[in-house]
């Protein structure tokens, strides 16, 4: 699905760790040495957040709106709509926006709805708000994604143990003066490539399985279509472009992906070393990390994000971020 999207901005956009972090190289006993440092240096991992037992994920969103409009200086009374984008939700039933629209104490006309949705999920969530203001019922949107997908890892996976980590993040959509163009795709003929429970396994807890190699060929595939796809669309073009904001996966596949799409090395940046693979918030907290800096760089004015993974589903967005605000995450 291809669309464009008039009159709206991304005005700010933070982000929230846990306080925990595991230093990856202290599971070189569980692991072993050599299988750890061989991770580390193709993923480029060196330390994950890990949420504490009582953390859930509203809170991590909590924190990092609250962040947010704190330093914009916005008033929770003038947000209409808020979006939650999570694998992880508090609980099967109320909707965790439902929780956190109480907790951030947003008015009660305020539309509110949770997005099951993984490593592609901050596209859709912006694909939803701008959906929600273009059609004028919204000024104001607030799209959250955040997992605590820790709690879903096998500690016997180093797969995943040593790639994953917790964290969560909140942008401000606006009707604004500026324009998002979006493509989005899904192909659920690959769900068991990236599942948690679809074994249906009796007596079992359900843990995060992954096919990596499944998950790399159709990054490898799907990522540099949906982008070309899209400057087409556009109208712009690929030298042009100052960032290209990528779903944080690990080093290894966002080098694969830059080189073949032949991007350059700075418009790429890598923000992998101290959080790990973080599903929906990689691109946000990405944002939230260097985003000052690439707007120093003159590097926002032509902007792509793109998320890809779970479901599978994949989308990018095409948009000027130059006046977005970044915050730095809190812990």
């Amino acid at each position: 699905m291809q669309t464009l999207f008039k009159n709206i901005k991304i005005t700010g956009i933070s982000a929230a760790l846990p306080a925990n972090q595991l230093e990856i190289e202290l599971l070189k006993e569980k692991f072993g040495e050599l299988e750890v440092q061989r991770i580390m240096a193709s993923t480029g991992i060196q330390a994950v957040n890990v949420a504490t037992q009582t953390q859930k994920t509203t809170d991590l969103c909590f924190a990092a709106t609250q962040s947010l409009l704190g330093k914009l200086e916005i008033s929770p009374e003038t947000i209409d709509g808020i979006i939650l984008v999570t694998q992880t939700p508090d609980a099967k039933m109320p909707a965790s926006s439902v929780i956190l629209q109480h907790k951030l104490r947003l008015p009660i006309h305020t539309v509110a709805f949770d997005i099951n949705y993984g490593c592609s999920g901050y596209i859709y969530g912006l694909f939803q708000a701008a959906l929600l203001i273009s059609s004028g019922n919204c000024q104001r949107v607030l799209v959250c994604v955040g997992d605590t997908i820790s709690q879903f890892l096998d500690p016997n996976d180093h797969a995943s143990r040593l790639i994953f980590g917790d964290a969560a993040a909140a942008t401000l959509v606006e009707h604004g003066d500026h324009q998002a163009a979006f493509n989005l795709f899904t192909d659920g003929s690959g769900a068991k490539s990236l599942h948690i429970g679809l074994d249906n396994i009796a007596n079992k807890r359900p843990y995060l399985h992954m096919d990596g190699q499944a998950i790399m060929e159709f990054a490898l595939k799907r990522v540099p279509e949906c982008i070309g796809q899209l400057l087409d669309f556009t109208g712009w073009k690929k030298d042009q472009l100052g960032s290209v904001i990528l779903h944080q996966a690990n080093q290894f596949m966002l080098s694969y992906l830059r080189r073949k799409m032949q991007l350059n090395i700075d418009a790429v940046p890598i923000a992998v070393k101290n959080t790990g693979n973080t599903g929906p918030a990689s691109i946000p907290l990405t944002l939230s990390l260097v985003g000052n800096s690439l707007n120093k760089e003159n590097r926002l004015n032509q902007s792509v994000l793109c998320g890809f993974g779970v479901g599978l589903s994949w989308g990018a967005i095409a948009l000027d971020l130059s006046q977005t605000k970044f915050i730095p995450p809190i812990k």
